[in-house]
């Protein structure tokens, strides 16, 4: 157990190159899932304006932005994707989870989108370090959808912008 835990860090700490991924990601943006990842970054080098500026925007903060598959069990086992209220630190960085589900298609790249916009207001909009902060904040500048669920315009523009631009440019390259 201790082996797997000790991998597990490496790799968090090592980027997405660990496990023979080759997916050029900022820094502070970690994505666990290779084919995810490799998507996310081939996404935003040319079909995605907004998802690369949303990335570029992370690099830019004291956030480190961790995407992991769904938990096995629990309540976030069927979701497409969700930022997690929960953050911590590590050194002179905010650490911050979001999981997106394992399928890999532009619908889930536009759902990252939308998850990092999320990461970005946590990021630029306060000095949030527990989840009383984060919670706090997402009160003030968005609403519940459900008891547990909490939305931003500014998240759902930026996932809706980005399924735009991913459409746009699939219809482009059919045309070609």
């Amino acid at each position: 157990m201790g082996r797997i835990l000790a991998t597990t860090l490496a790799a968090m700490t090592l980027g997405t190159n660990v496990f023979g991924c080759d997916a050029v990601l900022p820094e502070h943006v970690r994505i666990l899932d290779c084919r995810l990842a490799t998507a996310v970054a081939n996404a935003a080098a040319g079909r995605s304006a907004v998802l690369k500026d949303l990335l570029e925007r992370v690099q830019r903060t004291d956030g480190l932005v961790f995407l992991t598959p769904p938990p096995p069990t629990g309540p976030a086992t069927r979701l497409l994707g969700g930022f997690s209220h929960k953050i911590s630190a590590a050194g002179r960085y905010r650490v911050l989870r979001i999981v997106v589900s394992g399928k890999v298609d532009d619908a889930s790249i536009a759902i990252v989108g939308h998850e990092l916009r999320h990461a970005l207001e946590v990021l630029e909009l306060s000095a949030a370090t527990t989840e009383a902060d984060v919670d706090a904040l997402f009160d003030r500048i968005g609403w519940h959808t459900s008891e547990r669920t909490v939305e931003t315009q500014a998240a759902i523009d930026a996932g809706t912008a980005i399924e735009r631009e991913l459409t746009a440019s699939k219809a482009s390259a059919r045309r070609r």
